[in-house]
């Protein structure tokens, strides 16, 4: 891990939000004070551990922001581009890669599931020769979110270990939730059958032919899949944190950087930082992976839920649009997984050329009150809509 300056470290120890810069250009010095008191609210006044931004503008000039603490214990600061679970970022890559081979004409979006995975989807959890990869791509297949099915002693266990058959049996334990294409509903489901389609429609596994057709074309060189039974994470990294109910209101922080992370599949199972998910949405924003017409294809939303706390969302093909407090609209995900939250978005200028992307990251889920979601999206947005 990077050392810091003394006077960072002091800083970043007392709780107080820091600007590094990530390059010898200037950075982007209008939205430095909203992004660092968006952090602080979180660090400070919220309790979390610890929180990064980085901004980017569109001469590729960017600044890292932390605040707060990656070890709880050592009281060390946040690497400002630490290794970090990408959580559902994973699912804009398989939607990525998905579209690529629609683009190459070895698969249709409207193709039913069963086509590519005849017998996977049970008749008792929803009708395979209905729900279509579109759907999948769009959490409209009316499947049951798999996680669901998890007892809650095994979604706090960290070293529970499943197979994809074993994911497959919770989500196909119920019936299909409503008819496919009717409704919005989040299915992570869908994406570990869309990981299996993109083994059956290349002969690969997802993971190589992410690792090929992202990280090598986006250049996100810190970015990996850990190998089988790999619980913790390559330096430099900060500790994540899963806030726990310990009678009635409160909450207690338990670590969990190491977990198995055979749970998440091709709903998530990546190791990334907060550089390489700006280089992942800009290189998919910015037409470098894939056509015009499939980025559009990509772009055509439907409205979501609204959750407390968090901003108006549409959502396309493994990818969303977040409603901007500043006017118009920016593109990108999140994740959220045990330990660690992330939130990517990019704005763009129409024709293809991103003016602004922020990434978010903080070690440690949220607790059950809807201002750490506000705060959260505030650093966002702060880094997106800067003050001139």
């Amino acid at each position: 891990m990077k050392r810091l300056r003394s006077s960072v470290l002091a800083a970043v120890l007392m709780g107080a939000a820091v600007v590094v810069p990530a390059n010898p250009l200037p950075s982007a010095a209008s939205a430095r004070g909203d992004v660092g008191r968006a952090l602080d609210e979180l660090t400070h006044g919220d309790g979390l551990p610890g929180a990064v931004a980085r901004v980017t503008d569109r001469s590729g000039r960017t600044t890292a922001y932390v605040s707060g603490v990656a070890d709880t214990e050592t009281r060390s600061p946040m690497p400002r581009d630490g290794h970090l679970r990408m959580a559902s970022n994973v699912k804009s890559m398989v939607a990525t890669v998905i579209l690529q081979l629609v683009g190459e004409d070895r698969m249709s979006l409207d193709a039913p599931v069963a086509v590519y995975l005849p017998g996977v989807v049970p008749a008792r959890a929803g009708d395979a020769d209905k729900i279509t990869i579109r759907q999948l791509l769009r959490h409209t297949s009316g499947l049951h979110e798999y996680t669901d099915g998890l007892p809650d002693h095994q979604n706090f266990a960290p070293f529970a270990h499943y197979t994809r058959d074993d994911l497959l049996r919770l989500a196909f334990a119920k019936g299909p939730g409503f008819p496919p294409g009717t409704r919005w509903k989040y299915s992570g489901t869908g994406y570990l059958l869309l990981g299996m389609v993109i083994e059956k429609v290349t002969g690969h596994p997802w993971r190589s032919e992410v690792t090929t057709r992202i990280f090598d074309r986006a250049g996100m060189r810190d970015s990996y899949f850990p190998k089988e039974y790999e619980y913790g994470l390559r330096d430099p990294y900060a500790h994540g944190y899963l806030q726990l109910p310990a009678g009635g209101t409160t909450l207690t922080a338990a670590d969990v950087t190491h977990l198995d992370p055979s749970r998440s599949d091709a709903g998530g199972d990546g190791i990334s930082t907060p550089g390489d998910l700006t280089r992942f949405y800009t290189a998919l924003l910015g037409g470098r992976l894939l056509r015009p017409d499939l980025l559009a294809q990509m772009q055509q939303v439907v409205p979501t839920p609204r959750s407390p706390g968090s901003p108006e969302l549409a959502y396309g093909l493994g990818l969303g649009r977040y409603t901007l407090p500043c006017g118009g609209y920016a593109w990108g995900n999140g994740g959220t997984t045990r330990g660690f939250q992330t939130v990517s978005g990019l704005t763009t200028d129409g024709g293809g050329q991103v003016r602004q992307a922020v990434t978010i990251e903080v070690n440690s889920t949220f607790g059950p009150r809807p201002a750490e979601a506000a705060h959260f999206f505030a650093a966002l947005f702060a880094g997106l809509c800067p003050r001139s």
